[in-house]
């Protein structure tokens, strides 16, 4: 959860999504792009103050990409370690990191030894090197996250190292999930994300398989990677982008059902008759065309993209599913459980129906897809 304030100052309606979707804490990340510590010291303050008032939790992920003082990480810990919304797991104070490098500071002798309460330190990585992360002596576990050149089954296979290394050390895994990646900035930060339609959804059902410990969904808020899962509101955000306000509805309504499958540790998730849905998402143009007015070059792995529509099913029995793309009618046959299917899409407006015994139950109607937009456009619509 980025620490920026809704438009009318509230975060209560963040919150009670977030609990009706299942999650039960918010990561709170203290730092980023261009921040304003002061002003983010009042947004944590808010934050805190608005999840107790709620019952809710949270705890404060330090961003050390800009964070580089530790007595401030120390002054955070101690200030909030007793606030009735700090999240404590076995009565420890739960405090974690986003780290590109690790910081100039020792956790343990700068950080840890001076906090006055004990803490259950779960710090980022973004080493696919399970072995090495996981014989760190400092953390009682690890939260490794984001690997954009991997494929899907790379990815897997490192998901899988890091579970081995969990039950070989006995440390915890909180396994880092993105609903989706993409931005583009300037030169530096030009990203999209090889995994293309398998970063969210199948990383999700090999999870559920592995049992991490914990499961941190990046992000709620981060809406200029496009990694939300939250309502699409940049009003108080800087930069804004030309990316950043798509629907991404689906992908909060799937968390919620894989929530519940996690917490109940199936390995399966079993759909009854009144939670059933069908999902689409796509982006609003072709993957390897620039826009009209673009100064950038394609965002890197861009050629790893595929020009499709996803249609995920949630089916408690099988059922006839129809795509129109473009004017392009496509019927899929629809099974039971969770599916996902690609169709090469048609420019045009995008349209999902489901039907069963001569009955439709799902209808939805998405924006078109453009042959060109004035500006490249990564993100997807998620409905």
């Amino acid at each position: 959860m980025l620490l920026t304030r809704p438009p009318n100052g509230d975060y209560t309606n963040d919150i009670k999504l977030a609990a009706d979707a299942g999650i039960d804490a918010f990561a709170l990340n203290y730092g980023g792009w261009n921040v304003d510590f002061n002003v983010q010291d009042r947004y944590l303050s808010d934050f805190y103050s608005a999840a107790a008032r709620l019952g809710f939790k949270v705890f404060i992920s330090i961003d050390t990409t800009s964070v580089k003082d530790s007595s401030k990480v120390v002054q955070l810990a101690n200030l909030y370690k007793d606030s009735p919304a700090q999240l404590k797991i076995a009565s420890k104070m739960v405090l974690s990191t986003f780290e590109a490098d690790p910081p100039a500071w020792n956790w343990q002798t700068d950080v840890l030894n001076k906090i006055n309460t004990q803490v259950m330190f779960l710090p980022g990585s973004l080493s696919d090197d399970a072995r090495s992360l996981f014989a760190q002596t400092t953390g009682d576990g690890f939260f490794p996250w984001i690997h954009p050149t991997k494929s899907v089954s790379q990815e897997a296979d490192t998901d899988s190292s890091y579970a081995a290394q969990r039950d070989a050390t006995g440390k915890l895994w909180m396994a880092g999930l993105a609903s989706w990646f993409f931005k583009r900035f300037d030169a530096n930060n030009n990203w999209s994300h090889a995994q293309d339609d398998g970063i969210f959804l199948d990383r999700w059902l090999h999870l559920l398989q592995l049992k991490p410990d914990y499961i941190e969904i990046i992000t709620w808020n981060d809406w200029g990677e496009s990694h939300y899962i939250g309502p699409a509101d940049t009003t108080n955000t800087l930069p804004q982008s030309s990316w950043d306000t798509l629907d991404h509805t689906a992908f909060l309504k799937m968390t919620k059902r894989f929530i519940k499958a996690y917490k109940a540790r199936q390995t399966t998730i079993s759909i009854e008759p009144g939670d059933e849905d069908v999902y689409m998402f796509y982006r609003l143009q072709p993957a390897k065309t620039l826009g009209s007015t673009d100064s950038l070059p394609l965002p890197l792995d861009a050629g790893f993209l595929k020009d499709e529509v996803f249609v995920v099913a949630f089916l408690a029995s099988s059922a006839d599913i129809t795509l129109t793309s473009g004017g392009t009618v496509h019927h899929i046959t629809g099974k039971a459980g969770v599916s996902k299917t690609g169709i090469p899409w048609t420019v045009g407006p995008q349209s999902l129906s489901a039907q069963r015994s001569g009955q439709t139950f799902v209808t939805k109607k998405g924006p078109s897809i453009s042959q060109q937009l004035s500006r490249y456009n990564g993100n997807v619509v998620a409905l």
